[in-house]
């Protein structure tokens, strides 16, 4: 049985969600989720829930699960309380910031590169906010009004985040954008929402929230999409629909409202820091080059990450990864087609850990046939990988770190 301080730490996993807290334990009956590569984020909110659930464990003879279920259920009138007083918080804030120009992100991938890019090109002009970190669910953006935002502020560039129906909505009721961006759209999140129509539907919602005046920019792959869910010129809208073909296009459009000439835009591109974890470039000692791409994948992104170790040049190309989760019934099909990509580029591939190990040989075993054996190896972990990449890496080798699960994925 897992320990109470364990299973606290699947329930932070899982955002609090009780179902998918319960279908965890369900799935994996003899497993306990470790502290390996994050830590309890022990919170006013977590002390107070592990307090109460040692004292349930009392009635239920033990069983943490119960415990810590009972515990929660008991707790979450006051947690839903308590965020309800801090959103009203943000609320008063922000509405008193007349003058303030929000920008509201969102998208199935793309998000936080989009934010970052637009907030980086817009600072040399404006005093410009943005959303820092995982700040971009309606609680993380009404603490960040509450600590950052500043009268001086001119524009607000806030990353939007759903995991149901209705979130995005929730947040353009907090930070009613005149400008909303949807970067892309993408089975990330599938096995929650359930098909690809409701995740658009759900990231439609910030165009939706847009004023008369306002704008929203789609990428241009939704166009037809649109055109035959909507008749009008905006695609239901009360404000103008724009889309744009490339992330420079967007910059550029996005620029030209806030009065820069598309060379500034782009001349500002040109600075941009790389957002970490996301095709970050490093340079190691043996002119070995690892594109670090570990924070989140998807379908599209793992493509183009394959694609960027395609392109250099180096003596030893090599493919590490866990695969893609939560992509719901297309996860083994979208997995093993990754697979097959990628083992027409990489010379080695390191399969790491359980949860997508089939779908990734299935794909790997198509294309490489006789020399499986040879090229593909599994780990069951992070640290495993590193050592067998030691042994296989070569100077002037390219490395491709694709995603990294967190630790209640095996």
């Amino acid at each position: 049985m897992m320990p109470l301080k364990n299973l606290l730490y699947l329930l932070q996993l899982e955002e609090y969600d009780l179902k998918r807290f319960d279908d965890w334990l369900r799935n994996n009956p003899d497993r306990v989720v470790l502290e390996k590569k994050k830590r309890i984020d022990w919170t006013l909110k977590a002390r107070v829930l592990f307090a109460l659930a040692n004292i349930f464990s009392v009635f239920t003879f033990g069983n943490g699960s119960q415990a810590i279920k009972i515990a929660w259920r008991f707790l979450s009138p006051f947690d839903k309380l308590a965020k309800k007083f801090l959103i009203f918080l943000a609320r008063i804030k922000i509405n008193r910031m007349k003058n303030l120009m929000v920008i509201g992100v969102t998208g199935s991938y793309g998000k936080t590169t989009t934010k970052d890019t637009l907030a980086h090109i817009l600072t040399p002009k404006y005093k410009t906010l943005k959303t820092e970190g995982n700040y971009n669910t309606l609680l993380g953006v009404a603490k960040t009004i509450i600590k950052n935002l500043r009268p001086e502020h001119e524009i607000f560039v806030c990353e939007m985040a759903a995991y149901g129906p209705g979130d995005i909505m929730a947040i353009s009721k907090l930070i009613k954008p005149k400008i909303g961006i949807i970067a892309a759209i993408g089975p990330m999140h599938f096995e929650r929402f359930g098909s690809i129509e409701n995740i658009l539907k759900t990231k439609l919602e910030l165009i939706e929230s847009l004023p008369k005046d306002g704008i929203g920019f789609l990428p241009k792959e939704l166009k037809s999409q649109m055109l035959g869910n909507f008749h009008n010129s905006n695609y239901g809208s009360k404000s103008s629909i724009e889309f744009f073909s490339s992330k420079e296009d967007l910059l550029m459009k996005v620029g030209e409202i806030f009065g820069l000439t598309q060379d500034e835009a782009l001349e500002r591109l040109k600075t941009m820091p790389p957002t970490s974890h996301r095709q970050e470039i490093i340079k190691a000692s043996g002119n070995i080059t690892v594109i670090d791409d570990t924070y989140n994948s998807n379908p599209a992104g793992f493509m183009m990450a394959l694609e960027t170790l395609k392109n250099f040049k180096a003596e030893r190309k090599i493919l590490v990864t866990p695969g893609m989760i939560e992509l719901g019934e297309r996860q083994f099909k979208l997995n093993k087609e990754a697979a097959c990509n990628g083992a027409k580029i990489a010379d080695y591939v390191i399969i790491v850990g359980d949860t997508n190990k089939k779908a990734i040989e299935e794909g790997l075993k198509e294309e490489l046939k006789n020399n499986f054996e040879k090229k593909v190896f599994w780990a069951p972990d992070l640290e495993s990988a590193k050592k067998k990449l030691s042994e296989i890496t070569l100077p002037n080798s390219a490395i491709l770190l694709e995603n990294d699960l967190p630790d209640h994925y095996f």
